[in-house]
């Protein structure tokens, strides 16, 4: 009883969502999963410790400018990261470190909750097949990815154009192929966080539980940190064959390999060209092969055996 209580019951689905066809079901359900998020206290409390995260940042660069003041270059201001487009560099910056984190916990907990409350089987029992729950599942997980991602964009266009400016900060008026770029960006960088909650839903749909998702998916997050600085460390003291190894391996990360193309994205906006360690068609082939492998592996788990 205290867990079925815990959660929204499943049957406040409208009715037609059982009767408007398979993409019509798995709209509704994905509509369904987003509200459920929206209700829940952890999503709130994830929500403002990316949000308070961002205050704090601003906060301690406009204390850093009074500090600094007079003492240190133009070039050398804290408050020059507050103008576009240094204010995207910045805010995706600060994203790179929260939303995986952010991100996982809540993919995790997402689709593990739903076994550990048997909410996945009231939904098959109401007519929904398991492949329309899932691919529900990750389309409301996609959008969530991309809303943190658009709202990262525009409170750096916000802090670019309005707060950079009172610093003395013009923001740059950036040409089509820019823009272009803001937008592919947009792309790339939800792309990349999705394939990390990709790897969360995996180890709770397969560990059935939310423990397994946010351990397995947050466990990996800190294997991959440690095999891009501790291994890359240990480089200059190996020999030139065991140092090819282990960059090749490390290249070859989902979080890395899909990192690439936010790169190219980066080099549209800023307008210099930058070192890539993949040509751009086998960065996409690879982050997408990444994507369908972790797609197909929970759609074999939860298939019937």
């Amino acid at each position: 009883m205290a867990q079925s209580s815990a959660t929204p019951h499943v049957k406040a689905l409208p009715a037609e969502a059982y009767t408007s066809g398979w993409w019509g079901q798995v709209w509704h359900l994905v509509v369904w999963n987003l509200f459920l998020q929206s209700r829940r206290l952890q999503s709130s409390i994830l929500v403002g410790i990316f949000l308070g995260g961002y205050l704090i940042c601003q906060i301690f660069l406009i204390i850093s400018h009074v500090l600094l003041s007079g003492s240190v270059s133009r070039l050398q201001d804290p408050a020059q990261v507050l103008a576009f487009p240094a204010s995207l560099q910045f805010s995706y910056g600060y994203l790179s470190l929260l939303a995986p984190l952010l991100l996982c916990i809540l993919a995790g907990t997402f689709v593990g909750s739903e076994y550990g409350y048997g909410m996945h089987r009231q939904l098959l029992t109401r007519g929904l097949t398991r492949n329309q729950v899932l691919t529900a599942q990750l389309i409301a997980l996609a959008l969530i990815a991309l809303g943190l991602v658009a709202i990262t964009i525009i409170l750096a266009l916000v802090v670019g154009f309005l707060l950079g400016s009172l610093f003395g900060f013009a923001p740059a008026v950036l040409p089509l192929r820019g823009w272009l770029g803001v937008l592919l960006s947009w792309l790339t960088q939800s792309l990349r966080y999705f394939l990390y909650m990709l790897i969360a839903v995996f180890a709770a749909t397969v560990g059935r539980s939310i423990l397994a998702g946010v351990g397995f998916s947050l466990g990996y997050l800190f294997f991959e940190f440690l095999s891009t600085t501790l291994l890359y460390g240990l480089l200059g003291g190996l020999s030139a064959r065991v140092a090819t190894i282990i960059v090749d391996f490390t290249g070859s990360l989902p979080g890395i390999v899909s990192n690439e193309l936010n790169g190219y994205a980066n080099t549209l906006i800023t307008g210099t060209n930058s070192v890539h360690t993949l040509p751009l068609s086998i960065a996409l082939l690879v982050t997408l092969g990444y994507v369908l492998f972790f797609s197909a592996g929970d759609v074999s788990y939860i298939s019937p055996k």
